[in-house]
This record gives C-alpha cells, sequence and structure tokens, in this order.
C-alpha cells in the first residue's frame, strides 16, 4: 500500500530526540524471517514481527487504549514483512535519519529519507514490505503507537455516526504539526513509567484517536458485495466480540455464539475472524483471558486459583500451563517479579 503525503506542513524537526531524563528498559526482539510473519497480526503480537530492540513497552505499564513501544533499530535492515493490523498505527521518528523503502508485496518500491520529525499514519489492510538503512551513529530511534480498537471506534462514532463501517484510514508520510507534540508526549509518559490508571493515560489515548479520525480517515462509498470481504470483520463487530469475551471470561465460549453475534456461520466467521486479528477466534478467547489474568494478579491480592477461575480455568495446572505458553513464565513467577 502506497502511502499518501499530504501537502508539506511548517514542522521543526530537531535533529535528535534526547532520552527524557529516564533510564529505559530493554527488551531484546529477534528479527523474524517474513516468511514466518502472517498477513495479518494484532498490536499486541506486533513486536514479534519487527528488528531492533524494545527499550520500553506500554504493555508492561497496563496501558489501556494505546500500545506504545519505543524502538532502537539497527543501522542496516534488509526487507522484511510488516502484518497488517485492525488497530491504527502511527510512527514517530524521535531521532537518526535512513533512506527507507516501502512497497505492497511483490510492488514498486517508494524511497524515502527519514529524518527526526516525520510521522507515518496508517490502517494497512493487506501487510507490505519494508527495508531501510542508516549512516553510523545515527541509527533511528522511533515510538510506535497503535491506537486501541475500542477508543478508535468511540472517535469513529462521534465524527461518523452510524457510518463506521464507510470509514477508513488515509495512509501518510510526513510532518504534523499537532501530532509530533503528542508523540513526544506518549514518549515521555512511556519513559517515566506512567501507570495505565493515570488520567493521563485516558487522555493521550482519546486525544491520538480523535486527531487520527479528524485528520486521516475519509468516507468510502457503499458497494454491493465489499465490505467483510475486503477486510475481514468490520470495526464495529470486532468490537462486539471483544465485549462478549470480556463479559463471558469465567464461561465456555464457543466459536457459534460468537459467530451469531455477527450474523455469520461458524465457518465464515472463523475465516474473516483470523484475516482482521491474525488469530484463531480460539487464540484470541486465550490471549485475552491471559492479559485480564496479568490485570488481576498485577492489581489484586487475590489467590491464583481465584484468578484462574474468574477468567475461566477450572484446572489450576492447566491455567499454569496456559499462562506460561503466552506469558512466557509461571503466574507465580510473573507475580513474583512485581
Amino acid at each position: 500500500m502506497r502511502r499518501e503525503t499530504s501537502p508539506t506542513m511548517n514542522v521543526d524537526r530537531p535533529e535528535s530526540i534526547l532520552g527524557f531524563g529516564t533510564v529505559l528498559l530493554t527488551f531484546p526482539c529477534k528479527a523474524v524471517n517474513k516468511t514466518t510473519t502472517p498477513d495479518r497480526s494484532t498490536a499486541a503480537a506486533f513486536p514479534r514481527y519487527l528488528t531492533g530492540e524494545v527499550l520500553a513497552d506500554s504493555v508492561s505499564l497496563n496501558w489501556p487504549g494505546l500500545y506504545a513501544r519505543r524502538w532502537r533499530h539497527p543501522r542496516v535492515v534488509d526487507r522484511f514483512l510488516v502484518p497488517a493490523t485492525p488497530e491504527p498505527h502511527v510512527v514517530c521518528t524521535l531521532g537518526g535519519t535512513a533512506d527507507f523503502r516501502e512497497r505492497d508485496v511483490g510492488g514498486a518500491w517508494t524511497t524515502r529519507k527519514i529524518r527526526a520529525g516525520d510521522l507515518f499514519v496508517t490502517r494497512s489492510r493487506t501487510p507490505y514490505e519494508v527495508d531501510f538503512r542508516s549512516p553510523t551513529g545515527e541509527e533511528l530511534d522511533n515510538i510506535s503507537i497503535h491506537i486501541a480498537v475500542e477508543p478508535f471506534l468511540a472517535a469513529l462514532e462521534t465524527r461518523y455516526p452510524d457510518r463506521t463501517d464507510r470509514v477508513e484510514v488515509v495512509d501518510y508520510f510526513g510532518g504534523d504539526e499537532i501530532l509530533w507534540p503528542i508523540c513526544l508526549t506518549c514518549a515521555e509518559l512511556l519513559a517515566a513509567r506512567v501507570p495505565g490508571k493515570s488520567p493521563r493515560i485516558a487522555a493521550l489515548t482519546q486525544l491520538f484517536a480523535a486527531h487520527l479520525v479528524e485528520k486521516y480517515t475519509s468516507t468510502v462509498p457503499s458497494r454491493a458485495g465489499v465490505g467483510i470481504a475486503r477486510g475481514g470483520l468490520p470495526i464495529h463487530q470486532l468490537r462486539k466480540v471483544e465485549d462478549h469475551v470480556a463479559a463471558h471470561f469465567a464461561e465456555e465460549i464457543s466459536i457459534e455464539a460468537l459467530a451469531e453475534l455477527v450474523e455469520l456461520s461458524s465457518s465464515h466467521f472463523a475465516h474473516v475472524f483470523k484475516e482482521s486479528t491474525g488469530m484463531t477466534p480460539l487464540q484470541f478467547i486465550t490471549r485475552q483471558r491471559v492479559t485480564r489474568a496479568q490485570q488481576l494478579i498485577r492489581e489484586t491480592s487475590r489467590s491464583l486459583i481465584e484468578v484462574g477461575l474468574e477468567v475461566g480455568y477450572t484446572n489450576p495446572s492447566h491455567f499454569a500451563q496456559v499462562f506460561r505458553r503466552v506469558v512466557g513464565v509461571t503466574p507465580t513467577a510473573f507475580r513474583s517479579s512485581l
């Protein structure tokens, strides 16, 4: 998908942005061969498929509406596949420079010179390929921000009542004198490890969502046969599924029940759901349950057995196995690390 560039804006572009006065955590992230990368994924799983080091991640702070990651990239990054996500994605270059190329899979390359102050905005329906090369000592330092589906949908519904399923994000590369300081604020809050329960995070999320909807969306004509086939489930149906799963963690959740919510057959629902999220319905339910379990472990003193029961696992051993598979450590080790 080719990135559209809006008319040039007068934006001050610093040569580099320093470290915001806080020591950042580093999470190594392996390069992944593009053949192992799915066409579609989610914001939660996004770092698995990129290259470089994650210096800070809002997931560890339990930010409810934003997935913000501070990245430091190697000097040379060979071609790799970037999966599409249902969440809108903003990338803000904080420092460094690079000759950057991107293209639709198998298409012609578009080349750009990236420097501090440049931003990408996208909600790509299809994966795309990128590579880039930086001069020695000028490696890219950026912050990657995905806006969660729920706050984005809320902003869409305010701007486009009853038309959200016909709205698309307009891809953009360039400067934005309003979005740039919002991204800097996000980077500062991330570096300061501000927890997700802070009102500042809720306000920041709403500001991101409102600005993207106001400036980077447009409606498309309604056409017969278009909709689910073009990009998986519409955003309002994804939200309906998410809400149902969250309300029934402690119960058995069947694919049939989820398919009925959106008035599809079970097999068709499973297909378009994976197209939309990069996960099967079962994988999504498991991830949501484990994410809720992490929150309960972090924020309450309930026993691990009680936590498991609340998110739908009656067998403590099975709960521990699933938790470890998703998080990488057992619930006991996760609690001990807090």
